[in-house]
C-alpha cells in the first residue's frame, strides 16, 4: 500500500515538479507543488518575492505551505528544492508522509539550471564559471538533509517504473 503522502525533495532542476506528476497521474494521487501554493496564496511570484523581501522572510512562509499539506490525502509534493534544509522540514516530511530523494549529480543540476525557462532566485546574475561554483557548495551544504529520505532515486534517466516497484515493496 503506497503512503497517503509523498514528499518529492531534491536541488533544484533535479526533476521534482515532472516527477511529481508523473507520479501522481500513476497513483491515482493529486500532484501538488510546494511553489504553486506559494504563488497561489500570496499572489506573487517565488522570484519576486525573495527579490522584494529575502530568503528569510521566504522559508518562513514556506514552511507553513509545506505544513498544510497534513491535511491532504493521496498526494505527491514536490518541494522547493531548499524546503527539507529549514524549520525541521525535513524531520516534519518524514513524520507527515515518506521522502523520495531526487539525486543529480551538481553537473546535471547545472546543465539544467542553464536552460531552464523558469528563474531561480538564488542564481540569477550569476556567470557561467560562478554558477558552477555556486552549484557545488550549495547543493554540497544541502545534501545532509535531502539524505535523511527514506529513499533516493537517480534523477538522471529517471524511470517511474523502477520507483513505483520500490513504493509498492
Amino acid at each position: 500500500m503506497f503512503p497517503e503522502r509523498i514528499f518529492i525533495i531534491g536541488y533544484m532542476c533535479s526533476g521534482k515538479s515532472s516527477i511529481s506528476r508523473k507520479l501522481a497521474s500513476r497513483l491515482g494521487y493529486n500532484s501538488f507543488d510546494t511553489d504553486d501554493l506559494f504563488e497561489e496564496k500570496y499572489h506573487v511570484s517565488v522570484n519576486d518575492f525573495f527579490e522584494k523581501y529575502g530568503e528569510d522572510y521566504f522559508r518562513k512562509f514556506e514552511a507553513e505551505i509545506l505544513r498544510k499539506t497534513g491535511d491532504l490525502r493521496k498526494v505527491v509534493i514536490s518541494t522547493g528544492g531548499g524546503n527539507p534544509c529549514y524549520y525541521d522540514n525535513m524531520k516534519w516530511m518524514k513524520d507527515n508522509g515518506m521522502t523520495v530523494f531526487i539525486k543529480v549529480s551538481p553537473t546535471t543540476a547545472y546543465n539544467r539550471l542553464v536552460t531552464a525557462k523558469r528563474k531561480r532566485p538564488l542564481v540569477n546574475g550569476k556567470t557561467s564559471e560562478e554558477l558552477m561554483r555556486y552549484i557545488e557548495t550549495h547543493y554540497g551544504s544541502r545534501l545532509p538533509y535531502y539524505e535523511q529520505a527514506e529513499l533516493t532515486v537517480k534523477g538522471e534517466n529517471f524511470n517511474i517504473e523502477k520507483l513505483l516497484e520500490i513504493l509498492d515493496a
